[in-house]
């Protein structure tokens, strides 16, 4: 995504935007990059903050700053370092042009700011009227901003453009329930089965029987996904434990966890789902055991959910003041976290 395109939403001005300049000469920008791959945004910030003095490119410098700032949830510094980085833009429009703007409206969308994320999906599809994704997203404005027809005329747009993209169709589904559209949501997966089902896979009908009620339909076509030798595994054991949560048979899905371990013993992201289902039975020794195990797998992107959790646990052990220690600590780690900040007030009080 790109300043041509904000300069169209600003000024009005004829959409010709160019690329980031010269990657030659970017060791700080690389590392910094690599910092946000590994969710190491105060790292990432450092090495742009190098780059900077180094000389380093500016367009990918304030690029690299804004989606650091998103990810850590500091929206308005992420609109202004993206800005930057649309507004000292050189060259041709590229796939990063489309790219930054997508950052941009995700960082107004974190504002709250739904008409103007809505401007800058305006504009992407003006130069790109068969994206899907825009669509879809442009769909979620719309609905945050309490426009129900232009959000739901522009999830019907994105499904019409890739009918099989069942991620997206399921995402839709999420958006339409979040907001109270119960019927509107069960419609478009109802239809995407009744058309798609000869296309899906075993574990995309798996999802979607799930999210339609039919959990003992799901739990057959995923334990059928879990035997596939080409299938992703993990994210099918999430899903198959879930419809054993969801019908309150923890022990259930305590076993496809456990299972999945025992194989695959490296999965923080089925630890932290294995120590939710044991807080849920009310084992809490056991899920402090399954966060801490998964903490040590240092995976960055399930260290915070995890941490948390831990610190969750201990409190309903009645453990307050351990918890009230991991809080702090996490709170060094997260001081962007402002509903642990809000948790860590009761916790000083107990």
């Amino acid at each position: 995504m790109k300043k041509v395109f904000v300069a169209a939403i600003a000024a009005g001005v004829c959409l010709s935007m160019t690329g980031c300049g010269s990657f030659a000469g970017r060791h700080n920008i690389d590392s910094g990059f690599s910092y946000i791959d590994s969710h190491e945004y105060q790292n990432a910030l450092e090495s742009f903050a190098a780059a900077t003095e180094n000389g380093e490119d500016e367009c990918l410098i304030h690029r690299g700053q804004g989606i650091a700032y998103l990810r850590s949830g500091e929206y308005q510094q992420a609109v202004d370092e993206l800005l930057l980085s649309l507004a000292s833009d050189e060259g041709i429009v590229d796939d990063m042009d489309f790219d930054t703007n997508y950052y941009l409206a995700e960082a107004y969308l974190g504002l709250e700011e739904f008409g103007k994320a809505k401007e800058v999906y305006d504009a992407i599809l003006a130069l790109r009227s068969k994206d899907s994704n825009a669509y879809y997203l442009r769909g979620i404005a719309e609905l945050a901003s309490g426009n129900h027809d232009g959000g739901y005329s522009d999830f019907t747009k994105a499904i019409a453009l890739n009918s099989r993209d069942y991620e997206m169709i399921i995402m839709i589904y999420k958006a339409l329930h979040e907001y109270g559209y119960e019927d509107e949501a069960t419609g478009i997966l109802q239809t995407a089965m009744n058309n798609g089902s000869d296309f899906m896979t075993n574990f995309e009908k798996g999802q979607i029987s799930f999210y339609l009620g039919n959990n003992a339909e799901a739990q057959n076509y995923l334990e059928a996904a879990r035997n596939e030798r080409d299938q992703e595994k993990e994210p099918v054991v999430i899903m198959l434990g879930q419809t054993g949560e969801k019908q309150g048979d923890y022990n259930y899905a305590i076993s496809v966890y456990r299972n999945y371990l025992s194989e695959n013993p490296e999965s923080a992201v089925v630890y932290n789902q294995l120590g939710m289902c044991q807080i849920k039975q009310g084992d809490y020794q056991s899920a402090v055991s399954s966060f801490e195990t998964g903490i040590a797998l240092d995976n960055k992107e399930m260290n915070q959910a995890l941490s948390l959790n831990q610190i969750t646990a201990y409190e309903y052990m009645g453990e307050f003041q351990v918890a009230a220690s991991m809080m702090e600590e996490y709170l060094k780690t997260y001081p962007e976290d402002q509903e642990a900040q809000r948790e860590n007030i009761f916790l000083s009080t107990r």
